[in-house]
């Protein structure tokens, strides 16, 4: 046995090294949302494609109100067919909405607003076809709807006319549809502007990461204290133990290497996590219970010591193995027979 005050938080460790790892990545993404404004985070890149859902980022060029009919609309929304700079798509918006996307508090009354010379970039929300879970956030029904209304789309029009104007008639209708397809109209999603949820779970997700981030930390620091003083203990108790850990394999009265329990001259150690020692006259009673997972699983195995002027302590014995009853059962014999000590069973 090795002296170690890094046994039972080596797992800890390495969950808290991801996590620090996330948590920069998720306050910088936090960050860059807040500080950066959404050209230059389309200009780095960030742009709707359509080829994924999220949050990302368009450049407006024109709205155009749809007479599209839904079930699923709230009395406040509508559809409307988008232009920006890579194509068409359909936004579903209220009117608040709408004025938060193009920034402004008054909302022309027109069916089809014109915004190019606004140089406008704006948040979005892409909803895909399918969500999680298999859920339809496009059914067969809508996604019909939104070709037909692309169709007949005033905006798409203008469009088909300038690829015209731009390759003349004299082109191959290969031609037109290889330029019309440079700026794609998107139909298996739509996009919403980002509401309150979006803003609470960006910053309250890299807050929740960087508080588990701590607590995990401070969770190890107080481990490898406690792992610490229970080998001060042991060394003052027993001094022949500072330079030769292993003595207290080779000359205990009783150990079990699976359970990770051992019992030398008069003192219960445990070291198959936190190391743990206890002296036999410090305690009365001790309590072996198991720790079930949340499908009802045996995962671990604990022992409380139950003190009279102290508080108890839980201590983390082992993991499950076959005849891991029987291990426990043979060493609460030990303690109640030979060590007189009240023992009991919480299976």
């Amino acid at each position: 046995m090795k002296k170690s005050y890094l046994r039972g938080t080596r797992l800890k460790i390495f969950i808290a090294i991801n996590l620090i790892f996330v948590s920069l990545i998720a306050t910088r993404a936090s960050y860059n949302s807040y500080t950066k404004s959404a050209e230059t985070l389309y200009n780095e890149g960030d742009q709707f494609t359509g080829n994924y859902s999220g949050i990302t980022y368009i450049k407006l060029e024109a709205l155009e109100k749809l007479d599209i009919v839904d079930e699923k609309l709230a009395d406040d929304e509508k559809f409307y067919m988008v232009q920006h700079e890579n194509g068409f798509v359909i936004l579903k918006a209220t009117q608040k909405d709408i004025k938060k996307l193009i920034q402004s508090s008054d909302v022309p009354e027109s069916k089809i607003i014109n915004l190019k010379d606004k140089n406008l970039y704006s948040r979005i929300d892409v909803i895909g076809e399918k969500g999680g879970k298999g859920r339809t956030n496009i059914s067969s029904e809508l996604l019909d709807k939104f070709n037909a209304a692309a169709e007949h789309s005033t905006l798409i029009k203008v469009r088909i006319l300038e690829v015209i104007k731009d390759l003349g008639l004299d082109k191959t209708k290969a031609n037109y549809k290889s330029k019309l397809q440079e700026k794609p109209f998107i139909s298996n999603v739509y996009i919403k502007v980002p509401g309150t949820l979006y803003y609470l779970g960006t910053y309250g997700f890299s807050a929740a990461i960087v508080l588990a981030t701590l607590f995990l930390i401070r969770s190890i620091i107080k481990g490898i204290r406690k792992a610490r003083d229970e080998y001060e203990e042991l060394f003052i108790e027993y001094p022949e133990t500072e330079h030769d850990v292993d003595i207290l394999i080779r000359d205990a009265k009783y150990i079990n290497k699976n359970l990770r329990v051992l019992i030398y001259k008069d003192a219960l150690v445990f070291y198959g996590g936190v190391f743990n020692f206890q002296l036999l006259s410090g305690f009365s009673k001790i309590t072996f219970s198991d720790v079930r997972d949340s499908k009802n699983r045996v995962v671990d195995y604990t022992a409380e010591i139950q003190r009279e002027f102290e508080s108890n302590e839980v201590i983390k014995m082992c993991s499950h193995y076959n005849d891991v009853m029987a291990d426990i059962t043979e060493l609460g014999r030990i303690l109640k027979e030979q060590y007189e000590k009240e023992v009991e069973y919480d299976f």
